[in-house]
């Protein structure tokens, strides 16, 4: 009996000694994953929209803890061109991190770029042509303003229809002439609309172009040179009563985009993640 149960304390031994390594691999394939890559968080807006799903609607001083978050653990936040620049050339993209703001409204100036300021932080502005201007939305002189201090203006199309849905001779227009006049009236000479937000995600092989989606994982090297027109996008819902609810958001979007890279079905841990 004795000899028995030296040979079960080895099983479970050595057990225990498989398991710990299998933990320590996965620690180490996880983080070299989550460092090969990064994020594009979409925002809309920050303010108060009461009509608006609550989630959507971020308040400044929410806002402002998820900027402390980012800069307290290390995070460059740029704007996507930037980050879409360093996937392209190589470039390591650890802790790097580009905020995204669609629509174009006026919180985002009042609210938001105080805020991007205080923090030493970038964004890009998806803009909506023909809502420039209007009654809640940032004006010329206001997006201006924020592009002489280093944030991006990026097109969200001229009219914000979507474009699976657009009659494909309507294409060029939509997406083309929104960079044209958004380069005219805004940007300086040398500059140039590099970024594109699909309105609400939507885009199919006809209307692809260089832009954001709505996929939620991580951008990795690989995943930009298989898809270079295809950026994912974490959205951002979160309003302010769960401390750890951006912190989640970011953890979620970590494993989810592992296990997707790895082959792994994220039905299953659905669950959980």
């Amino acid at each position: 009996m004795k000899g028995l149960g030296k040979k079960l304390v080895a099983v479970f031994v050595g057990f225990l000694v498989v398991l710990a390594g299998a933990w320590l691999w996965l620690r180490h394939d996880y983080a070299s994953y989550c460092a090969s890559g990064g994020f594009v968080l979409e925002y809309h807006a920050i303010g108060s929209h009461p009509d608006w799903p609550q989630g959507m609607v971020i308040a400044p001083a929410t806002f402002e803890k998820h900027l402390q978050y980012l800069k307290e653990r290390g995070y460059h936040m740029v704007t996507v061109a930037e980050l879409a620049e360093r996937l392209s050339t190589g470039r390591s993209v650890e802790k790097y991190i580009a905020l995204s703001f669609d629509d174009g409204y006026t919180d985002n100036y009042t609210e938001a770029f105080p805020l991007l300021k205080k923090y030493g932080a970038k964004a890009t502005f998806s803009v909506i042509n023909n809502k420039i201007g209007g009654k809640i939305y940032m004006n010329a002189d206001q997006l201006k303003e924020m592009q002489r201090a280093g944030m991006e203006i990026a097109s969200h199309t001229f009219s914000h229809n979507r474009l699976e849905d657009i009659d494909p001779i309507y294409l060029d227009w939509e997406i083309g002439t929104s960079k044209y006049d958004l380069e005219k009236r805004l940007l300086p000479k040398d500059e140039q609309v590099k970024t594109l937000a699909y309105p609400c995600g939507s885009y199919n092989a006809k209307s692809i172009a260089a832009a954001l989606t709505g996929n939620e994982f991580l951008n990795t090297p690989a995943w930009f040179k298989e898809h270079p027109m295809e950026m994912c996008r974490l959205i951002i819902m979160d309003d302010g009563k769960n401390a750890y609810t951006f912190a989640s958001l970011l953890h979620r979007g970590y494993w989810r985009s592992y296990l997707k890279d790895r082959g792994i079905d994220i039905r299953f841990f659905s669950w959980l993640l």
